[in-house]
């Protein structure tokens, strides 16, 4: 078996993340209503057939687009890898086979948009393909939820609620159909240590404000909201000026109430602005540009990690998916 798989890995920004408190376990109930942006990591996947007796090799190799650090980790510590072996341990899969990974890195690191978890399910999901695996199938969903809390999400993609750890799908949501503009300052927060402010000083989302974000079936009609933003700022308090000067700029959509569409995702750094229109989010990534921030303009996507196919299976058009999204 020797074919060539392309994978889309897209990022996701949390239109809604309730943290509970910590349990005794040391991890947090989560209530989180994702949604895949057309932001996205792609990736080639090769797999070929390898001498009897050599098992499963895997090689993960990155490269970074512009404005865009990859992460300077071996294969096997990236999670795509630990991916396939997992998949392939879960699947007693004996064959001798090498698979090598070749991600071109869209999506920034330690930014909150999921771009390692979503470059594993599209691991998952390419392998999956070439294996004849049906890549929403209980072994795989599970082999997805031990590699990571938003891993599960990018096998369904589109908009979803999650509870659990953040990892147990509860409903789809009705994707949004809007533009929408991605700024991050030139730093990372880590997620260990904004979860440690919020043990320190955050405020545990209530189980009645859990069931109500969970109620909600579409997700344009769903509040933003996100309790573990405060804790973030005080890791990073650069967030703050983000946030600010973001909720200032014209063509910011706002709520029913006025506020402006603007949100930390998940621990950040990355916040995102939900846009009036197309040009309005390219004239805010100008503006955001010039105050020395990374960003970028794109949709709210009703897919996730997918393989992408082309007429004869030669070439891959990811311009034709981006029509689907």
């Amino acid at each position: 078996m020797n074919q060539t798989i392309k994978v889309i890995a897209p990022a996701k920004v949390n239109l809604h993340l309730g943290i509970g408190a910590a349990q005794p376990d040391g991890y947090h109930a989560a209530t989180s209503v994702l949604h895949a942006i057309t932001l996205h990591d792609t990736l080639a996947m090769r797999f070929e057939d390898a001498a009897p007796g050599a098992g499963l090799t895997v090689r993960v190799r990155c490269q970074a687009a512009a404005g865009v650090e990859a992460p300077d980790v071996a294969s096997e510590d990236n999670i795509a890898h630990k991916a396939l072996v997992a998949l392939a341990q879960a699947l007693g899969r004996a064959a001798d086979e090498t698979v090598t990974v070749d991600i071109l890195k869209a999506i920034p690191h330690a930014a909150g948009l999921g771009g390692g978890s979503s470059d594993a399910a599209a691991a998952l999901v390419g392998a999956c393909r070439a294996w004849g695996i049906d890549a929403l199938s209980n072994q795989v969903i599970s082999v997805a939820s031990g590699l990571g809390a938003d891993v599960p999400f990018f096998l369904y993609g589109g908009c979803a609620c999650m509870t659990g750890r953040g990892d147990v799908l509860d409903h789809e949501l009705e994707p949004m159909r809007k533009p929408l503009v991605l700024v991050r300052p030139d730093a990372g927060v880590s997620t260990a240590a904004a979860y440690k402010a919020f043990d320190e000083c955050g405020e545990p989302e209530s189980a009645e404000a859990a069931q109500a974000a969970c109620s909600v079936q579409s997700a344009e009609a769903l509040p933003l909201f996100n309790n573990l933003a405060l804790a973030s700022e005080q890791v990073l308090p650069q967030l703050a000026s983000v946030r600010e000067w973001l909720a200032a700029q014209p063509g910011v959509e706002r709520d029913a109430d006025g506020n402006p569409e603007v949100l930390l995702s998940g621990s950040g750094s990355a916040s995102f602005a939900v846009c009036e229109s197309m040009n309005a989010a390219y004239s805010l990534v100008s503006a955001a540009k010039l105050q020395g921030w990374w960003a970028r303009s794109c949709s709210f996507a009703s897919i996730g990690a997918r393989v992408v196919d082309a007429p004869g299976g030669t070439r891959t058009n990811l311009g034709a998916v981006h029509k689907s999204w």
